[in-house]
């Protein structure tokens, strides 16, 4: 019997189990959109394996088997999928948030600048200088009247100062946190 070589008996084949084999996948699967995505692949292969449809003795068991498999084979994909995602996040720096990084700035700043205050006034003004005006080591020397050398030392001792004040009062992590952001 060659019922559903022609398309109008494949019509009423899919019409009678379109329903029914999106029930049963959605049941597996625990997903509209790929519940449907699979019956539409399930259609697919019955159109495709049409002509041998005639042979099949319990065309619904056929169907069903056909339909478990797929929604098995999907689930084994998704889940293979979820695992290589979840492989590519390590590789990726989570997402942060923009808020977190201003205040951190904040942070810093402030830790920054308490850590400025706490220098000498002439060890202060090189400092600032260098790291505030983009002065050069000669460009300084010239307007404080003191050698290049001076100015190198006053610098050098300003920002192990710094450092050390930050250290000390936590501002270290804070550093590291922006370094790590940026």
């Amino acid at each position: 019997m060659q019922i559903f070589r022609d398309t109008y008996s494949f019509e009423q084949l899919f019409h009678s189990y379109k329903e029914r084999i999106y029930s049963y996948v959605l049941a597996i699967v625990k997903n509209g959109e790929a519940a449907q995505e699979v019956t539409q692949e399930i259609m697919i292969k019955l159109w495709l394996c049409r002509e041998m449809l005639d042979q099949v003795d319990n065309l619904d068991a056929y169907i069903y088997v056909i339909a478990r498999n797929k929604a098995l084979n999907h689930l084994r994909k998704a889940a293979h999928d979820l695992k290589v995602l979840n492989e590519l996040r390590a590789f990726i720096p989570d997402e942060y948030n923009n808020t977190e990084d201003r205040v951190a700035v904040k942070d810093y700043e402030l830790l920054l600048s308490n850590a400025v205050n706490t220098l000498s006034p002439q060890r202060k003004q090189v400092y600032e200088l260098s790291r505030v005006e983009g002065l050069s080591h000669d460009e300084i020397a010239e307007a404080m009247q003191l050698s290049k050398k001076t100015v190198k030392n006053h610098l050098s001792e300003a920002l192990r100062l710094i450092r050390q004040q930050l250290h000390n009062t936590g501002g270290a992590a804070v550093l590291l946190t922006l370094y790590m952001l940026s």
